[in-house]
């Protein structure tokens, strides 16, 4: 098991990777796979051309023209290509983000709709920015490089979610107050999630039913609210092992979690593995 999850975990050594996809292949040396994997990252696969399909979480999505896919971190997934296959992939963490941008990645949790289809008058224009975004990242280095990437990375998060509103039908007024609750969620979580696994904690702070806080989190991420709470805390946790030299017990009880029997059965259940087998792989 180990040495299995090992070969399917992807990593990147720089927060920012931009690949470009020429006849089916990868122009750069990153790690990259058409064998079920799954990386620590964010990523968007952008299709321009070719067909075929994409594995996400065991579900089957057929790419086509105009097609993309958001992948939040450890998501596990699967894509055919051909040497038809045009197209991006860029792979970022969430702390490349500038901290205004952060709550642009919770769309990539919501993995009932992880395929978004761009609108063909779109495409052009929309795969420009992806360009420029690949040119800029061999072009400059330091903070220039990071100022720039961010700014085009946004850009290209900001049309996603235009698109993902346009082909779920969702009305950009109601988005907005969705969005607003779910911005003060997230930022709640981040702040407290070490000490507040309770749901009601979140519910008094932001004044709102569970019913409203459950259907504006599940429509926008996914998730429900305690299962998101507690993937974030996971998620971390995983970061902690993998990047740390502290031991298992010291980093569920930073997180909260006292009960060593518990964390172990939550992370199994969410990786896959144990902490211990996680720290080896």
């Amino acid at each position: 098991m180990a040495d299995h999850l090992k070969n399917i975990l992807k990593s990147y050594s720089h927060n920012i990777v931009v690949d470009k996809i020429c006849h089916g292949d990868y122009d750069t040396n990153s790690p990259h796979s058409t064998t079920l994997h799954r990386h620590d990252c964010f990523q968007i696969v952008w299709l321009t051309e070719g067909e075929g399909s994409h594995w996400v979480e065991k579900k089957e999505h057929t790419y086509f023209r105009g097609s993309i896919f958001l992948l939040a971190p450890y998501f596990m997934h699967q894509i055919e290509y051909t040497d038809q296959v045009q197209g991006y992939v860029v792979s970022f963490t969430d702390i490349f983000l500038t901290a205004s941008q952060f709550q642009e990645t919770l769309m990539f949790y919501n993995l009932a709709n992880c395929h978004i289809v761009v609108p063909e008058h779109e495409i052009a224009l929309f795969n420009t920015e992806f360009a420029h975004l690949h040119y800029y990242s061999g072009k400059v280095t330091g903070d220039q490089l990071n100022t720039i990437l961010q700014n085009y990375l946004h850009i290209i998060l900001t049309k996603l979610s235009g698109f993902r509103r346009l082909q779920q039908g969702i009305g950009s007024n109601v988005h907005d107050a969705k969005l607003a609750l779910l911005m003060q969620f997230v930022v709640l979580v981040r702040a407290h999630f070490k000490e507040e696994k309770n749901l009601s904690f979140y519910l008094d702070k932001l004044a709102v039913s569970q019913r409203k806080l459950s259907d504006v989190i599940n429509a926008t991420t996914g998730l429900p609210p305690a299962k998101f709470i507690e993937q974030y805390t996971l998620n971390e946790a995983a970061r902690l092992i993998r990047y740390t030299d502290e031991s298992i017990k010291e980093i569920a009880a930073y997180l909260g979690y006292f009960d060593n029997s518990y964390f172990s059965k939550a992370f199994k259940k969410h990786f896959g593995t144990t902490p211990q087998q996680y720290r080896i792989s």
